[in-house]
């Protein structure tokens, strides 16, 4: 099973990516806020990050940044999901192994990326 980790400040849409991938081979956690999300990468040892990049406090971009600057967590793949347009954030596909996903989405197109950024990561 693969392990990932959700960093999502809107309870609905915790559900929501709870609901989709419940039952797909996954094993999933979840944080309400960037702090909590990096103490929990700290903690454990993720396939996958996928970060919402607006919410209060530190965002998800500022979150990509740092793990990015570690060497530890710089190859972990990530997946930002953002109201905002993906232009806004190609700079960041210099930075590897990221995928953009514009909400709102479906289970397709999230399994699709979700598969997509692992196979990019063996």
């Amino acid at each position: 099973m693969k392990e990932l980790l959700i960093v999502e400040d809107d309870s609905e849409m915790q559900e929501f990516y709870k609901d989709m991938l419940q039952g797909e081979q996954f094993t999933v956690t979840l944080a309400s806020n960037a702090d909590d999300g990096l103490k929990k990468i700290k903690e454990n040892t993720y396939d996958m990050v996928i970060l919402d990049i607006l919410m209060e406090g530190v965002t998800g971009d500022r979150l990509f940044a740092l793990l990015r600057k570690d060497s530890r967590y710089r190859n972990v793949p990530v997946i930002m999901a953002s109201v905002l347009e993906e232009k806004a954030y190609r700079c960041f596909q210099a930075l590897g192994n990221i995928s953009f996903l514009e909400k709102p989405f479906n289970k397709e197109r999230l399994l699709s990326e979700i598969t997509k950024r692992l196979d990019n990561s063996k």
